[in-house]
C-alpha cells in the first residue's frame, strides 16, 4: 500500500479504473531492474532491485505514471554465496519481452533503471531497448541509476560508499552495519564482497538521501521530458545517442570509469552523460563523436 497521502503508483495495486486515469494523462512506466547478490556482510542481497524500486516508487509520487513489480533476474554477479546468476542472451529476451507488454499496456514512456551495473548487465539493457525501439513508437529510457549524476561524484560502487548511503536512506532495516569487519581489518573485494569506497568510513544516511533526492529529482525531469519530446528528430536524436553509446561500450574505449582510464576520457564521458539526460542532443552528440573518433 501506498503511504497516507500519496497517489497510489504500484502496478499490482491499482483498480482497473485508477490505471485508466493514469494512462489518459502521465502514461510512463518505471520499470526498476536487479539481482539477487551478496553486497557485503550487511546489505541485504536485494539491493540493486530494492534500490531500484525505491527510486522509481519516488520518482512516480513527483511525475505520476506506474512503477512495474522489480525484476529481481539478471547477469552476472559475485562468485558469493546467495548470488543468481542468468545467462546474457536469456536477460537480454526477458527485457525485450518486458518492453513489448508494457507498449501493448499502452505506456509512450519507459524508465527501465537497473540498480545493477555489471557492464553486460547495462550492455544488454540498452542493445534490447535500442532494438525495441526501432520496432515501436515507445521511448525507452534504459540506465543505471548513476548516469543521472555524473556532476556529483557518484559514479557506482558495489556495497562500498554510494550504494551502502542509498539503501540505509532508503531501506535502513536492510543496512547492518555491525556485521562489516571491524576498522582495522582491510575490505578485499572478492572476499568481503565490497568494491569502492570503504563504507565504514564514508557511509552515511545523510549522504544517501542527498544522492537519492538528486536522482529522483532527474529522473523526474526525464521521464516528464520525454513524454513531451514527440516530433521524430527528438526521438531520432535520443536513439542516435544511445547508439553511440553502446558503440563506445561494444568498442572497449569506455567501461564504468576505473583508474586505467585516463581523466581527460573520463570527464568527457561524464560531459555527455550529463547533456545526455538532460536532452542536450546536440552537444551530446559532439562529445560522443569525439571519443568515438579518438
Amino acid at each position: 500500500m501506498e503511504e497516507s497521502g500519496l497517489q497510489k503508483v504500484r502496478y499490482e495495486e491499482l483498480l482497473p479504473h485508477e490505471m485508466e486515469e493514469i494512462m489518459s494523462s502521465i502514461p510512463i512506466a518505471f520499470l526498476p531492474l536487479g539481482t539477487l547478490e551478496w553486497h557485503g556482510p550487511h546489505l541485504g542481497l536485494g539491493n540493486d532491485a530494492v534500490k531500484a524500486y525505491e527510486l522509481c516508487l519516488r520518482v512516480a509520487q513527483k511525475t505520476g505514471g506506474v512503477v512495474v513489480p522489480a525484476t529481481f533476474w539478471a547477469i552476472g554477479g559475485m562468485p558469493h554465496p546467495w548470488t543468481t546468476r542468468f545467462d546474457k542472451e536469456l536477460i537480454g529476451r526477458l527485457f525485450y519481452a518486458i518492453f513489448e507488454q508494457l507498449s501493448h499496456v499502452g505506456f509512450k514512456v519507459v524508465i527501465a533503471v537497473t540498480g545493477h551495473y555489471g557492464l553486460e548487465q547495462v550492455v544488454t539493457l540498452k542493445k534490447e531497448a535500442l532494438k525495441f525501439m526501432r520496432n515501436s513508437s515507445v521511448i525507452v529510457f534504459p540506465i543505471a541509476e548513476y548516469e543521472v549524476t555524473p556532476d556529483t561524484g557518484y559514479h557506482g560502487d558495489h556495497a562500498a560508499k554510494w550504494e551502502t548511503s542509498i539503501l540505509w536512506y532508503l531501506r535502513p532495516k536492510l543496512v547492518d552495519m555491525s556485521k562489516l569487519p571491524k576498522d582495522e581489518e582491510p575490505l578485499i573485494m572478492y572476499e568481503h564482497g565490497i568494491g569502492g569506497e570503504d563504507p565504514r568510513a564514508s557511509a552515511s544516511q545523510k549522504m544517501g538521501k542527498e544522492i537519492s533526492n538528486t536522482i529522483i529529482s532527474r529522473l523526474a525531469k526525464v521521464a516528464l521530458r520525454l513524454l513531451r519530446e514527440t516530433s521524430p528528430l527528438q526521438r531520432n536524436q535520443f536513439i542516435s545517442g544511445l547508439t553511440k553509446q553502446i558503440r563506445i561500450f561494444d568498442e572497449m574505449k569506455l567501461v564504468k570509469p576505473t583508474k586505467e582510464e585516463s581523466e581527460a576520457v573520463r570527464e568527457s564521458y561524464r560531459q555527455f552523460l550529463n547533456h545526455f539526460w538532460q536532452g542536450n542532443y546536440i552537444e551530446a552528440h559532439r562529445i560522443i563523436d569525439s571519443l568515438l573518433v579518438g
